[in-house]
């Protein structure tokens, strides 16, 4: 027999799903907490049971979407042999994932969106994954610049990007450009003839 906290659990993640669908699908203004619980199979009041408003879905949705893409992503890069390499498939997972559901959906731009504090926490902790792949010394002297602050460049110009890319092709494209230009930046420049 299932434990309470078990049955818990699995409505929480049925409430997640189908608020992750709603919201996608809608985006965060049209979005009601009547859409989540028809979505959910619930009712209203049930779903006011365990989520005070639809900020807190819409927090919980996020998190739960930046959890699970920087786990895949960790898990992905761990026996990955470069930095570039490393670097590429990050930025390239994590950066095309919001075009390729905007492209789906466009009302999920929401869920991307830097207006709401769980979005800057999601490119928060994206900067510090970056950073962490960064975090050598000789990046430092190459670039003159910390880990910290070559993740966020990174980080924002792939929001730029999201915004400018005409499809998900342009954004992987122009995401590998900038990857691209940071390991040439990187690698030491090959020794000329001596004299």
């Amino acid at each position: 027999m299932s434990q309470p906290s078990d049955l818990a659990a699995k409505r929480h993640a049925r409430v997640l799903d189908a608020a992750t669908e709603v919201f996608s699908r809608y985006g965060f203004a049209r979005t009601t907490m009547q859409d989540i619980a028809e979505q959910a199979g619930m009712s209203r009041p049930a779903l006011y049971l365990d989520y005070a408003n639809k900020d807190s879905i819409f927090t919980a949705v996020v998190r739960r979407m930046n959890a699970r893409q920087l786990a895949a992503i960790r898990a992905a890069i761990a026996p990955l042999p470069g930095l570039r390499d490393k670097l590429l498939h990050a930025c390239l997972t994590w950066g095309a994932h919001g075009v390729d559901l905007i492209e789906a959906h466009p009302d999920a731009r929401d869920l991307f969106s830097l207006a709401f504090p769980a979005v800057q926490d999601m490119y928060d902790e994206f900067q510090v994954l970056l950073a962490q792949l960064l975090s050598e010394p000789a990046i430092d002297a190459a670039l003159g610049a910390s880990p910290a602050e070559v993740a966020r460049a990174m980080t924002y110009a792939m929001r730029g990007f999201k915004d400018t890319a005409t499809d998900g092709s342009d954004m992987r494209r122009l995401i590998t450009l900038q990857v691209s230009l940071l390991a040439a930046a990187l690698e030491p420049a090959p020794a000329g003839p001596t004299r």
